[in-house]
């Protein structure tokens, strides 16, 4: 059997590009035009349920956050408790904490309202001009969740 010749021709023949597939996705050059229309093609908003996760998930990382005296919705201790506002691209967070004893509460604090607002702003995209920081307990070295 011989080899296969693309149709129209031999050997220097020109191919054109094959026609795309029914249902076929287009390539990505074509079906994206750059930050420039990206609100042509839609748009992303985030809740403010999804800001609260990760401002609690950021306080339950850093060392001196313990976890909160009571118990959260499913038994278990709860990391941090937070409540978020948005206005636009804009969040303002209250975060409720139980920390370590003995630790410098205001530098400590300090750390974790600058952390929270960089990894909202980070992972969200919106501005976080305000974390407001309720310090609900001291928790000594010996108690566990």
């Amino acid at each position: 059997m011989g080899a296969v010749v693309p149709a129209g021709g031999g050997e220097g023949a020109a191919t054109a590009p094959a026609p795309p597939v029914p249902g076929q996705r287009a390539a990505p050059a074509e079906r994206t035009g750059g930050a420039a229309d990206a609100g042509a093609r839609g748009r992303t908003e985030v809740s403010a349920r999804v800001v609260e996760k990760i401002a609690v998930r950021t306080a339950a990382e850093q060392p001196a956050v313990r976890p909160l005296g009571g118990r959260g919705p499913f038994g278990a201790p709860e990391p941090a408790r937070a409540q978020a506002r948005l206005s636009g691209d804009t969040a303002v967070i209250r975060l409720t904490v139980a920390l370590a004893y003995p630790v410098p509460l205001r530098s400590t604090a300090a750390g974790l309202r600058t952390r929270v607002a960089e990894r909202v702003e980070e992972l969200t995209g919106m501005r976080v001009p305000r974390v407001d920081i309720d310090v609900s307990e001291l928790v000594r070295a010996g108690r566990v969740g």
